[in-house]
């Protein structure tokens, strides 16, 4: 990180004294911790991993609940309590490995993905992977979803990769640099919905997560999760396919026997100009979907998927987290026209 970045220094300046000693603390913890984890053999963070997935789930006693409740609200009875309890607790270390992977990012090398990957689905090379097919290679938060864009870009060539806008200044660069590893272009937050329009209507090829619950206010299209909890997501992937003729490809990260990863490229959604926004969102999660019941440990249940939910009897089963909002109730109203 650069000390000088007036952008940085801007911003630090913007919050008080005392919370500005603590974004300076955290950076500095951040990037000893980054330091000590790159000396680790790779094969070391997973058994790490678990151990400490396993306190955080102990200790963390609100995510611990809205991993739990998550768990029997989109399961029901598939599991019995004891093994809700022990997919939480594989959940937690599957993200801490993917944490803890990202730390050590400064490591890879297209040999050592090449070691820890096996790629399936690009043999031979489907149409999507031509120079000049605009691509978009979607996931869901599960398995080492840090690693699919590095993965992606070993294959397709560099793509942009939205920078996450953090509370602390500090730290974006920190995460630009682990994310950007084997040479991905960092794009800005602001200002990045329009240059990735401007990237995939020339051609271009992109990652994104598409499980992300966004507010009503924000414009997202609502789909069914699990047979009957509705969430609203990002319309994004099926407006650029729609008006780009790009590919949509669904992307999954499993586990390999001797603890490397199965990245795995499915079969590109077929798209049509008749295809809907809400069919296309739709077809997106269903391709990912099923994998989720094979290695329910895998998908980050302590996020808040289901913050909204419909009134009366359709409202039953979903998380305790979950609200009522008139936002939403109009947004589902809209649905029910539409179908």
């Amino acid at each position: 990180m650069s000390e000088a970045d007036p952008r940085i220094l801007e911003a630090l300046q913007a919050v008080p004294f005392w919370k500005r000693q603590r974004y300076w603390l955290e950076y500095l913890g951040l990037r000893a911790a980054a330091g000590l984890i790159s000396l680790l053999p790779w094969r070391w963070i997973g058994p790490l991993a678990s151990c400490v997935g396993s306190a955080f789930f102990t200790l963390d006693r609100h995510r611990r609940q809205v991993t739990l409740d998550n768990l029997r609200s989109a399961f029901g009875s598939r599991f019995t309590e004891a093994e809700i309890h022990t997919i939480g607790r594989k959940s937690y270390g599957v993200f801490a490995r993917t944490a803890l992977e990202l730390l050590w990012s400064g490591n890879l090398s297209h040999a050592v993905l090449d070691e820890i990957i096996t790629t399936e689905g690009l043999d031979p090379m489907p149409e999507h992977g031509a120079p000049s097919r605009p691509a978009l290679y979607f996931c869901l938060h599960s398995g080492n979803f840090e690693w699919l864009s590095q993965i992606t870009c070993r294959h397709f060539g560099t793509f942009p990769v939205i920078a996450q806008k953090l509370k602390n200044p500090l730290l974006g660069p920190l995460f630009d640099g682990w994310r950007s590893a084997l040479g991905q272009q960092i794009m800005p937050q602001k200002g990045a919905m329009l240059r990735t329009i401007r990237h995939i209507k020339g051609g271009g090829k992109m990652g994104m997560l598409i499980d992300l619950n966004l507010k009503p206010s924000e414009g997202p299209v609502v789909i069914h999760c699990f047979g009957h909890l509705l969430t609203p997501v990002t319309r994004l992937p099926a407006e650029l396919a729609l008006r780009n003729n790009a590919a949509l490809v669904p992307v999954t990260c499993l586990p390999r026997s001797d603890g490397g990863y199965i990245v795995r490229y499915l079969t590109a959604l077929n798209v049509t100009s008749e295809s809907t926004i809400e069919q296309i969102a739709q077809a997106c999660w269903d391709a990912l979907e099923p994998d989720l019941y094979k290695h329910p440990e895998l998908w980050l249940w302590s996020y808040k998927h289901w913050r909204y939910r419909p009134e009366g009897a359709a409202g039953e089963g979903y998380p305790f987290y979950a609200n009522t909002h008139e936002e939403y109730q109009e947004l589902l109203a809209e649905r029910e026209k539409l179908s």
